[in-house]
């Protein structure tokens, strides 16, 4: 069983209501832990996927893996007065729900600029290696059967077929 280490936020005022109450935002105690283990999985599933689509072209794919890794590995604080961090996109859509239209707004932006910096790069750095590959070049392994002297056919009337 796990312990959570209470967090203590900014009293919040709710609407319609002059209460002010104490949100407690709660964190696993071996956070860093969860992240690697999420980071992992990440790069499993996007691996499977890459697997499964192998015969594909490389931009489709990287297309495929950037969105990914966009969207499951930018993160962001879920709150104001939060330390910890969870997904940009989890982040996103509970703003959709919320009715925060501007926050969600803002974060599709963030993850739109994370994406296209990430694919730019990965298609950057497949494009160089493309060109600095050199072109394979045959080297005979047996010099003298090349340099052999072929042997001329003979017209010879004798036989007939």
């Amino acid at each position: 069983m796990t312990a959570t280490t209470p967090l203590q936020t900014a009293p919040v005022q709710t609407a319609g209501s002059n209460e002010v109450t104490q949100e407690l935002v709660t964190q696993i105690p071996n956070y860093g832990l969860t992240w690697a283990l999420y980071i992992g999985l990440t790069f499993l599933m996007v691996a499977i996927i890459w697997y499964l689509i192998r015969k594909w072209h490389f931009v489709i794919k990287w297309f495929m893996a950037s969105t990914i890794f966009a969207g499951a590995l930018t993160p962001a604080h879920p709150a104001e007065g939060v330390a910890s961090y969870s997904p940009l996109i989890l982040n996103a859509v509970v703003n959709l729900f919320d009715g925060y239209k501007t926050e969600f707004i803002d974060s599709i932006k963030t993850l739109s600029i994370v994406w296209a910096t990430i694919f730019a790069i990965g298609i950057a750095v497949w494009i160089l290696i493309k060109k600095l590959k050199s072109p394979k070049v045959e080297k005979p392994t047996n010099l003298d059967a090349v340099m052999a002297t072929p042997i001329e056919p003979t017209i010879d009337d004798s036989k007939k077929d």
